[in-house]
């Protein structure tokens, strides 16, 4: 007679590992990001320096994370490329309001030039990776959202500062902080980096569906912490 045995419960999933392959790699696609900003802030090439950036720290990351054995990176760029759509409400907001001015030659995509979308997936790939690290180093949603806010919010006054010089972006009839960044676009970039370990641990365990999702919630967050951080710290 057969003895019939009760079902297990599942495994629970075990640690999402971020190797030094994949650090090295962020490192070298934001440094590419960066060095083409410094160059273009000396000798303010405006749009086509963006541009270039984009496509080539874009593809360099669209190579690795679709070749990545980890469905993680490929979602993390589905859900920064649809965070970055997502936002163009949030640029059409600023810059109706005479806040945002970028250059206006190349190509646009409403009121934003086209390669800002994309622009948006380089930061969320990395920041991502940054959240889900953290949300496993600290045990945790809340310390990792609160030290996920303070790194959004340091990094951006100076790359805002560089955007400014090079001629790609800049912010008027606004208060500045030290004159690097707009306050509101510091204390934004720092909320909209909370939900970021919790939303991107689960984009690990989820398909594409949740990563689009996930981002287009996301990039409605941008517009919100932006609306929010005005109305604050104008």
């Amino acid at each position: 007679m057969a003895i019939e045995t009760a079902p297990t419960a599942p495994a629970a999933p075990g640690p999402i590992v971020i190797t030094p392959r994949d650090w090295r790699f962020l490192l070298v696609a934001n440094g590419v990001a960066m060095g083409i900003a410094l160059v273009s802030a000396q000798h303010a090439l405006g749009w086509k320096a963006a541009t270039a950036s984009t496509i080539i720290s874009g593809g360099l990351l669209a190579v690795y994370c679709l070749k990545h054995p980890k469905p993680l990176f490929v979602r993390l760029l589905v859900f920064g490329t649809a965070v970055g759509f997502t936002e163009l409400i949030n640029d059409t907001w600023l810059i109706d309001r005479a806040i945002l001015i970028y250059d206006p030659g190349g190509p646009f995509i409403i009121d934003t030039p086209l390669y800002m979308p994309f622009c948006w997936a380089l930061i969320f790939v990395t920041n991502g990776t940054v959240a889900v690290w953290l949300f496993q180093k600290l045990n945790g949603g809340g310390k990792a959202a609160v030290a996920m806010a303070i790194i959004s919010g340091l990094y951006i006054p100076g790359f805002e500062a560089l955007a400014a010089k090079a001629f790609w972006w800049h912010y008027q009839n606004v208060s500045m902080f030290f004159g690097l960044a707009p306050n509101f676009v510091v204390l934004g970039e720092a909320l909209l980096a909370l939900p970021l370990p919790l939303m991107c641990v689960t984009l690990a365990r989820r398909g594409f569906g949740v990563a689009i999702g996930l981002g287009v919630v996301e990039g409605l967050i941008v517009w919100g912490t932006t609306v929010l951080a005005l109305a604050v710290v104008h």
